[in-house]
């Protein structure tokens, strides 16, 4: 198996177990913010998928795209949008090799710059950040059964 597959494939593990915890969040409590200013518990999930979708994205083009996020209503909308990034995202995955991970970013952040694959680990730590505050919402909105964290 490749780099790129493996990255790939941790990555995944930790995209399913979001999708397993917003499983357990209602329409009730969608709009949820622990404190003013932050992200409501459904954008931030969106936020989440779409903007990983930009990093693995930026691997093949170099180009910061906004993710195109859409509107949801309901939980439901928002599983199904998550869920929809993730196709999307493990089809760019799937696409890249071990040599566009290893070939030089353009990148003008002197976090990022380097390889390639720079983006995919910052993108990979988006995600644990982001699902870590996640699992703090879904606690206190009061889900009490949640996933394993991967």
């Amino acid at each position: 198996m490749g780099q790129a597959s493996q990255m790939m494939n941790e990555w995944l593990q930790h995209r399913n177990v979001l999708e397993e915890l917003l499983g357990s969040i209602d329409d009730e409590h969608m709009d949820f913010k622990p404190w003013e200013g932050a992200m409501a518990l459904g954008e931030l999930a969106l936020h989440i998928a779409g903007w990983n979708d930009v990093f693995v994205s930026m691997v093949k083009t170099e180009e910061l795209a906004l993710p195109d996020i859409p509107e949801c209503k309901t939980m439901e909308d928002v599983r199904k949008a998550v869920k929809d990034f993730t196709k999307k995202t493990k089809a760019t995955y799937e696409s890249l090799t071990d040599a566009d991970l290893e070939a030089e970013n353009k990148s003008s952040h002197p976090k990022l710059q380097g390889s390639k694959k720079r983006y995919l680990t910052a993108m990979y730590d988006h995600e644990i950040h982001h699902k870590g505050q996640l699992f703090i919402y879904a606690r206190m909105a009061g889900a009490k059964d949640i996933p394993f964290f991967r």
